[in-house]
């Protein structure tokens, strides 16, 4: 795999004017030698066994009837059907359709069709030589195109392979060939010694129809555009309406005046208005040149996204273009070498993560995140050129991943990944349920269950990733502001989790109907309390069974025993918190050194003047104590530290599970046990240097002088820094 001029770019781009273009295996091709009981297990296998029953099409099927490739004027067939549910749904839709199998449809003919499907075939088939003649079988049937499905592994969560596909595996007497998406290419495109595209993970499509493989690939990059509307009035407009409308329509598809055989009502309109152009003229006065300026950009974006893609094989020569293509081409570019060029320099820059970055923070739609963009999935297309080919590269590789609705973009790391969202629409804050992930410099592809995590981050800002005219954003998008106006959200903020989310509305006192955000007394009668309260008595103060903990600045609500008390500190002792004992009116007074700086700050030297008078010190212990809720020690308005994240901070912890509170008082547990899944859950808007850096324009010296002047708030994570992006908190 050759990245581009030596770009720090990915590997799956192709080396530009240098022919066709190979994926590089994951990993060498592995033909599996297997017995059964000692006996080769070619002699003992039952094919058969693996044919399932679906009560829906199969992927490959699903892909061929998605793409439009198999439609009533365009049948299939069927090469290794097994029980026939496909062939039988395909003709309940009234799409010509039949099958062979050695199994189940012995003595049915094997007939050549405008499509075929080869679906989870040659991965049941254990002799190498049968499954390559069987594979080829299908391809001298196929007359437009080949569909050609198998069972392939990829990378889960813990580094081992899983199977991704659908089918069930069987191990009683069955063999199983599994591919990874790369082995599966290489081996299609060996065998065939043809170019097959990616339609889904596992699923490759085979084009001996040129035209036709023309028209797809252009079509997976071909947005849907608006019409520009009606602006004024025109007598001659209303006359002719119906003609007009449908050459608006036209010229909205194509991004340019269509030639007389590519619009069907050319002939009337030529009729009244003498040509298409003055037809055009006309609608250009009553409408706006500068919307259909944009109609005629956005079409030739889209031609560049499909010409810098198609990049990954074998770009098509002029002459293999369809005739609509080569029309657009003239129209855009004037010259098909103009839009290669063009082509390849948006490829070039999709390589740069710096120029990804810039991309993501400039884009008018998406859910922007510290390292990352989020989109819905209907919005692909409204990305500009060079994401939409980032997004691309990916796709060239797997195909389409079913059930994925949203798609996270990398910014800084390579990476682009599709994930399952099923109650997007009906959760106000819904998780991710599976992910799938491409590595674009490697050619990993992972493929993660993320359903059963015990504290998984919750989706926000859903309106972001839709298009503004989607019918679903204004709902959202009333929760979205709802919730920065009461604090719950921040700019700049990544995805905050389950336990933060709910830590947070309890301590604000709201709660979500739907997607409303209301008080928590409206929804429950007794809404729980988690947070404690300051001391009742004072109005400040950590009341801890009969002793009430101050910090010093409101020492004086404790009345004059602590007045008579610490006048008999010695000289110069430096002290934060005071602890008065009720019960025996004994009087400490703590020093806490980190008291402002630490979420749960830790004693250290301490004085105790007993009722009597009597002064002991004591020097702090090798274990400190440490204190909870510091923000209860203090008023409302307190200066040292921010008060109202010391309360999110409370609310974090104690909405975490199996926490031992009789032992939280000691730094030593709360270090071990606590810290780590703390920090995991309140991580959420922390950015690294590399990012801070990037999100501020800065270089690393300014960084380093703005951590040292404290105009940056940060913390340090083993030997890292992690900074506050400015006005997120």
């Amino acid at each position: 795999m050759v990245a581009i001029c030596n770009h720090p770019g990915f590997a799956v781009m192709p080396a530009l004017n240098r022919g066709k273009f190979h994926l590089q295996p994951e990993a060498a091709q592995r033909d599996l030698t297997l017995t059964l009981a000692g006996v080769p297990m070619s002699q003992s296998i039952e094919r058969h066994k693996a044919a399932i029953r679906r009560h829906e099409h199969s992927l490959p099927v699903k892909c061929l009837v998605r793409d439009q490739l198999v439609t009533t004027e365009r049948g299939l067939f069927d090469y290794g059907c097994g029980h026939g549910d496909d062939l039988a749904g395909l003709q309940a839709e009234g799409i010509e359709c039949s099958g062979f199998d050695p199994a189940f449809r012995p003595d049915a003919p094997r007939l050549a069709s405008p499509v075929v499907n080869l679906g989870f075939v040659l991965n049941v088939i254990e002799d190498v030589a049968e499954r390559a003649e069987t594979l080829k079988t299908a391809w001298r049937l196929a007359e437009q195109v080949l569909c050609v499905a198998a069972r392939i592994l990829v990378s889960d969560q813990s580094g081992g392979d899983v199977e991704y596909g659908d089918g069930v595996l069987t191990r009683i007497g069955t063999f199983q060939k599994y591919f990874t998406q790369a082995e599966l290419r290489q081996y299609l495109e060996e065998t065939l010694e043809e170019e097959c595209f990616p339609a889904a993970p596992g699923v490759y499509y085979v084009f001996r129809d040129k035209e036709l493989k023309s028209t797809y690939l252009a079509s997976k990059y071909r947005r849907r555009i608006a019409a520009p509307r009606k602006r004024i009035a025109e007598v001659r407009y209303e006359e002719h309406r119906d003609i007009l409308d449908a050459l608006i329509e036209a010229i909205t598809e194509l991004g340019r005046l269509p030639e007389p055989d590519e619009f069907a009502a050319s002939e009337p309109v030529i009729e009244v208005f003498g040509s298409l152009k003055r037809a055009f003229a006309l609608i250009r006065r009553v409408t706006s040149d500068d919307d259909w300026e944009v109609v005629r950009k956005q079409r030739s974006e889209d031609s560049l996204v499909y010409l810098a893609l198609a990049n990954f094989g074998q770009r098509p020569k002029f002459s293999e273009l369809s005739r609509k293509f080569q029309r657009d081409v003239k129209a855009f570019f004037t010259s098909y070498k103009n839009a290669c060029e063009q082509a390849d320099q948006l490829m070039f820059r999709a390589g740069d993560p710096d120029e990804i970055d810039a991309a993501c923070e400039r884009s008018t739609i998406g859910r922007l995140c510290p390292s990352s963009l989020w989109i819905h999935e209907s919005v692909r297309d409204q990305l500009e050129p060079l994401l939409r080919i980032y997004e691309g590269c990916a796709r060239a590789y797997i195909g389409s991943v079913e059930d994925a609705i949203l798609i996270k973009l990398h910014r800084f790391s390579g990476k682009v990944s599709y994930l399952a969202c099923p109650n997007f629409e009906s959760d106000p804050h819904p998780i991710t349920t599976e992910t799938t992930k491409v590595w674009l410099r490697t050619l990993r592809v992972g493929f993660y269950e993320t359903e059963s995590r015990t504290n998984p981050p919750l989706l926000d800002r859903k309106d972001q990733m839709l298009d503004t005219e989607d019918e679903r954003r204004a709902k959202f998008e009333r929760l979205t502001k709802q919730e920065f106006k009461h604090g719950l959200l921040h700019e700049g903020d990544d995805f905050l989790t389950r336990s933060v989310w709910q830590g947070n509305l309890q301590m604000l006192g709201f709660a979500h109907r739907g997607h409303r955000l209301v008080k928590a007394s409206r929804t429950s009668a007794k809404p729980k309390a988690l947070l404690p309260k300051r001391c009742g008595k004072f109005g400040v103060g950590k009341r801890i069974g009969g002793a009430v903990y101050v910090h010093r600045q409101y020492e004086g609500v404790l009345g004059e025993s602590v007045a008579t008390a610490k006048a008999k500190l010695p000289s110069g002792f430096d002290y934060t918190v005071v602890k008065h004992n009720e019960l025996n009116g004994n009087v400490s007074f703590i020093h806490c050194p980190d008291f402002d700086t630490a979420d749960e700050p830790s004693t250290g030297d301490y004085a105790v003047v007993r009722s009597d008078g009597v002064l002991k010190l004591h020097s702090a212990l090798a274990d400190p104590y440490i204190y909870h809720h510091k923000w209860l020690f203090v008023a409302e308005d307190y200066q040292g530290f921010d008060v109202s994240q010391s309360q999110q901070r409370s609310a974090a912890w104690m909405s975490l599970d199996n926490v031992d509170k009789s032992l939280i008082g000691r730094a030593s547990y709360w270090k071990r046990e606590v810290m780590p899944r703390l920090t995991r859950a309140c991580d959420e808007g922390w950015l690294r240097s590399e990012e801070i850096r990037k999100r501020l324009k800065l270089t690393t010296c300014e960084l380093a002088h703005m951590r040292e002047a404290g105009e940056l708030r940060f913390k340090k994570q083993g030997n890292a820094y992690l900074y506050r992006p400015p006005g997120s908190d």
